[in-house]
């Protein structure tokens, strides 16, 4: 089972709670926010605008763009032994890959792939058929992480369905089950659940992974994406503490030598 760190990127030039930073202490707080990880021993990170708040659907921004695209190239550069993934908030998929394909990054988080939701920033439609057009076009090896009834948003479609048309229809690498919200523990039964209708594809918990809980996913889910519980105070928008961090790892691996 991979672990995977987010890296929580601080308010981006052009977002409504940008205070003025320049860049290159934004960068610096990224590639320390990976480094932490890294030396925890996570498998990769997730880099994401998350505190851009509030988001647009699909972020066009060409500066703020331009600043993940920046960010994302350099935390490559840093770590080119590291699985590197993107999520550009709130569902900018085709924006995420363009960037990914053009800096060798591992995968894309899409929060609304083959659904329709309805979320605080509207209503959302799903990019499936863009996406892998792009991905035909430009003969991108980028694998795509589907969300599936993401959280913070109202589905329109039940759970088992939108499984079932993701993993047969959506050429998917994988899905992200989650909880309600950020933090949110996410049910096993669901996890179950993907693993037995996507036969094949990996399945990823998306939220709401800590040292209590992360034992039920292990033998079950394939990846699990880690942010709140590993942060300083237990808040999202606080840096990676880094002890934290060594004690989930060390967790994963105390529960593998148990059951296998």
């Amino acid at each position: 089972m991979k672990l995977y760190g987010m890296i929580h990127l601080p308010p981006l030039p052009n977002s409504p709670q940008y205070s003025g930073e320049k860049i290159d202490v934004i960068l610096e707080y990224a590639i320390n926010e990976a480094e932490k990880l890294v030396e925890a021993g996570f498998d990769g990170v997730i880099i994401e605008n998350y505190m851009d708040y509030p988001f647009p659907v699909y972020e066009k921004d060409p500066v703020k763009l331009g600043f993940i695209e920046y960010i994302a190239r350099r935390i490559r550069e840093e770590f080119p032994n590291i699985l590197i993934g993107l999520n550009i908030l709130r569902n900018s998929g085709l924006e995420s890959i363009d960037i990914a394909c053009r800096n060798n990054l591992d995968f894309i988080r899409v929060n609304v792939y083959m659904e329709t939701v309805l979320a605080p920033e509207g209503i959302i439609k799903p990019l499936a058929y863009e996406i892998m057009k792009y991905k035909m076009q430009k003969k991108c090896n980028v694998k795509i992480y589907a969300d599936v009834n993401v959280k913070h948003s109202q589905p329109l479609m039940n759970y088992t369905m939108v499984l079932r048309n993701t993993c047969s229809r959506g050429l998917v690498d994988g899905v992200i089950v989650s909880g309600e919200h950020t933090g949110y523990a996410t049910p096993v039964s669901r996890v179950y659940v993907a693993k037995r209708i996507c036969n094949g594809k990996e399945v990823i918990v998306g939220s709401g992974v800590n040292y209590q809980n992360i034992g039920l996913y292990i033998g079950l889910a394939d990846a699990v994406i880690v942010g709140t519980s590993i942060k300083n105070e237990g808040i999202t928008t606080n840096p990676v503490n880094l002890q934290k961090a060594m004690y989930l790892v060390e967790r994963v691996k105390r529960v593998k030598n148990r059951l296998f």
